[in-house]
């Protein structure tokens, strides 16, 4: 029976090993500009490979998750008041290696169009059937990898009592020291000061692209960060073209 048992968990293994190389796990929460704290509810989300819709979810809580082989994907978000669009985001995402697993928060902002666009009658808060073209050979992946890691799991508590498998973030053991401008401190919390140091690092001038590529942040939030860098007057913002060029205020001790 024991050799039975194991033979099953291999099986399992092999088949959520091969399974789950098929495709990266991408998940996180959809945000109003204004209110960076709560996920925005009943939201209409939709993956686009190649101009090509390979996925369409409605949101209830605001947060999403979805299966995505290597490729460059655009993903677009809408949401719509008395149906009638009233915030709209995009982004891109690369994805490199099959068994990533990304967390990429999104951003939503007003449309710029000067019409606005018309969803119908769908009421967003009831219960409705959603549409999906993940393949269904995903979701069997995705129950093997959990019956896989929960296996592993199960395993290692019973060899070592003191590993659970569970993830720790350490924490700064002190605050980042204040920025002086004009004589007077500045306390920020660590991810401004993190990059507003890298703004001073790069020689107090840089475009926003530039810095995107260099933090471990989404666009969406390196814009609200740089939004509240201006506001407290530690930066400068130069609109050139598509892009944003970032100025730092120079620090006087």
């Amino acid at each position: 029976m024991v050799r039975i048992i194991r033979v099953l968990i291999i099986i399992l293994f092999l088949a959520g090993f091969i399974s789950g190389a098929r495709a990266a796990i991408v998940n996180g929460s959809v945000y109003e500009w204004s209110d960076f704290e709560k996920p925005l509810k009943n939201v209409i989300i939709e993956v686009e490979e190649n101009s090509t819709r390979v996925q369409y979810k409605i949101l209830p809580t605001g947060e999403y998750n979805f299966d995505l082989p290597p490729g460059n994907y655009t993903i677009r978000v809408k949401y719509y008041r008395n149906n009638i669009l009233e915030l709209i985001g995009e982004d891109k995402i690369q994805i490199d290696n099959a068994d990533e697993y990304r967390s990429f928060d999104l951003l939503l902002f007003p449309p710029t169009d000067t019409e606005y666009e018309y969803l119908g009658d769908i009421n967003l808060t009831e219960d409705i059937n959603t549409r999906s073209e993940t393949n269904y050979y995903t979701y069997i992946a995705l129950f093997l990898i959990m019956l896989l890691l929960v296996s592993i799991i199960f395993y290692r508590s019973r060899r070592h009592k003191s590993s659970t498998g569970e993830i720790t973030v350490n924490e700064p053991s002190s605050a980042p020291a204040p920025i002086i401008v004009e004589n007077k401190p500045i306390e920020l919390p660590s991810d401004l000061h993190e990059l507003y140091s890298l703004i001073q690092k790069m020689g107090g001038r840089a475009t926003q692209k530039e810095l995107r590529e260099k933090v471990a942040y989404s666009e969406a939030k390196v814009s609200l960060m740089l939004d509240d860098l201006e506001s407290r007057g530690l930066i400068k913002k130069i609109k050139k073209g598509r892009s944003n060029i970032i100025i730092a205020e120079v620090q006087k001790n």
